[in-house]
């Protein structure tokens, strides 16, 4: 079972949250979201000790490849999973699991918690 903190499980919360939104808003000088100032995403690269791995927004799909075959997983999937991980670290402290979560995950090649720093992940590229 994958255990994190709030800031751990943040980082998994903004990737879901960036493939089910489709797109990177800009943000002003006092950090507040630019409604009519976006960068559409195209994809995401993961490229970790244990491989490279991109998800391609499609349509209402996300193509993910570098695992065994590629998947197929419906864009509004990332934003349940997102919303999800979004309502069990508001309402956690210290280090904690999300099973329902951490399948999912499991069901993407994603098999570890940490992210940029750890000895797993390596690089994270976003095309906008």
């Amino acid at each position: 079972m994958l255990t994190g903190n709030k800031g751990e499980w943040s980082e998994i919360y903004a990737l879901f949250k960036l493939l089910g939104d489709k797109q990177l808003f800009a943000g002003d000088a006092d950090l507040n979201k630019v409604e009519e100032l976006f960068y559409p995403i195209i994809k995401i690269i993961r490229n970790e000790s244990g491989g490279h791995f991109e998800y391609e927004l499609n349509g209402d799909l996300v193509i993910i490849s570098g695992g065994e075959e590629k998947l197929r997983i419906p864009v509004k999937t990332f934003t349940e999973q997102a919303a999800k991980l979004l309502a069990k670290i508001k309402g956690a402290t210290g280090a904690f699991s999300i099973p329902e979560v951490e399948t999912f995950m499991a069901s993407i090649n994603w098999g570890h918690i940490h992210f940029l720093g750890s000895k797993f992940i390596k690089q994270i590229i976003f095309q906008v």
